[in-house]
């Protein structure tokens, strides 16, 4: 008897694994408790805003109330008209637009993950590339390409010149071997701030990749999910400033192939809500393709009610907004103060969860040893390679109990890179970095 076969696409699907997934199973077999399991592996990983728990779960349970007889219909596949207006809001208040969002600029999804997959479909052919510099979020690559079958093009970037003008000249060597080789690109998707690197592009810089994308008739995908963890707004850095604010856009680039993501996973720390928007006030043609994609995306009428009424406490969400960025600052000036006190290169970063590092050489040496890897006599010359990183990276979380993903995970062009979650309980912070200590 014959099987079917699965579709070709579905195939490819088999044998393909995401680096930044990899120790989920881990963690979830062993994940640390205070009382119930203190020795077990701490997430100081996945970027989850964990400062203000606390404060969402006694807001969330303070309005969630009963359910109506409005919960059990279908919801608005893009979004409640309630939800869309609040968060246009947010848009209104935070952003400051150069021209008011409306909430018919705003599709809601499940999820920026979702979000991203619906861009894809509705931007490129199968086989049209979308061009990403590096480090850059990990998941990238499943977002975009396991069912709408676009190429994720990894552009790799010298770690000194991810916020320079001078990366164009990589996107523009990019564009040409794909052109070279029968190929189109389509899509330019860029992280500001910036996912690992936590800081937001300069002004001069998001306008030489506009330029770019016009020259090249590409659309450009701005993701904004960490707009509101912005914790250092001191004259000395580069400030985030919001594609939605720029008078000038059409000076640069046809606003109609820009783009604008957000959602509720980082700012408000609702990671498990599921809940993600695209905004594009320039384009209406393009925001019909991703509302007909929508009931792909449903979500809950439920959770379309709660949120909007979360929302729509403007004082409390402000509020809140204003602690969370203020316990981001403390536990990052912790985490930096670590690093530093071990000699650890990293980058100062301005914004979002998280910091990236650079491990000592001497401990993946230790390590290295310690697993019988390399022989003692071998330890001083051993450095940082691709498959020594994952050696060293699987034994700090399967025996030191400390989750963070690897530089690898991140399309990092070099390895002993990691990223560490700063965004957690402080003391499990203060563990987590006690635990790395004990390794180094």
């Amino acid at each position: 008897m014959t099987t079917p076969e699965l579709s070709t696409g579905a195939q490819a699907t088999l044998h393909k694994d995401v680096l930044l997934f990899k120790a989920f199973g881990w963690i979830t077999e062993n994940p640390y408790n205070e009382k119930t399991n203190p020795e077990g592996i701490i997430n100081a990983g996945v970027a989850a805003n964990g400062t203000i728990k606390q404060m969402l779960v006694d807001k969330l349970n303070s309005i969630s109330g009963s359910f109506e007889e409005s919960d059990l219909e279908y919801n608005s596949p893009n979004g409640s008209p309630e939800l869309r207006s609040e968060i246009a809001d947010i848009f209104n208040r935070h952003f400051s637009p150069s021209k008011p969002v409306d909430s018919g600029d705003i599709v809601v999804t499940n999820g920026c993950t979702s979000a991203i997959e619906m861009l894809a479909f509705a931007t490129c052919d199968p086989g049209d590339h979308i061009l990403i510099p590096t480090p850059c979020y990990g998941a990238l690559d499943n977002d975009m390409t396991l069912r709408a079958r676009a190429v994720a093009t990894t552009v790799k970037l010298p770690l000194e010149e991810a916020m320079s003008v001078s990366q164009i000249s990589y996107f523009e060597r990019a564009i040409t071997d794909i052109e070279n080789g029968g190929g189109r690109a389509k899509v330019l998707f860029l992280m500001s701030p910036h996912n690992p690197l936590g800081v937001s592009y300069p002004r001069d810089v998001l306008r030489r990749f506009f330029e770019f994308g016009r020259r090249h008739s590409l659309f450009v995908v701005v993701d904004e999910i960490y707009a509101l963890s912005v914790f250092d707004h001191s004259d000395t850095v580069t400030p985030f400033e919001s594609v939605l604010s720029w008078h000038d856009l059409d000076s640069y680039i046809d606003p109609s192939s820009v783009v604008v993501l957000h959602g509720l996973s980082k700012d408000f720390g609702l990671n498990g809500f599921r809940m993600g928007w695209v905004l594009s006030p320039w384009n209406k043609d393009l925001l019909r393709a991703i509302n007909s994609y929508s009931p792909f995306g449903y979500r809950p009428a439920y959770t379309d009610r709660l949120i909007a009424k979360f929302l729509a406490d403007h004082k409390f969400v402000d509020s809140m907004l204003e602690t969370s960025q203020q316990r981001l600052a403390d536990n990052y000036h912790s985490a930096i103060e670590f690093l530093a006190s071990h000699g650890m290169r990293y980058i100062p970063c301005t914004a979002g969860h998280f910091v990236w590092f650079q491990m000592p050489t001497k401990m993946c040496a230790n390590t290295l040893a310690k697993l019988g890897k390399v022989a003692q006599n071998e330890v001083t010359g051993t450095s940082w390679t691709r498959e020594n990183e994952l050696v060293v990276w699987e034994n700090m979380v399967r025996k030191d109990h400390v989750y963070m993903p690897t530089g690898q995970a991140f399309f990092s062009t070099e390895p002993g890179w990691f990223r560490l979650t700063f965004a957690i309980d402080k003391d499990q912070l203060a563990l987590a970095l006690k635990r790395l200590s004990s390794i180094l």
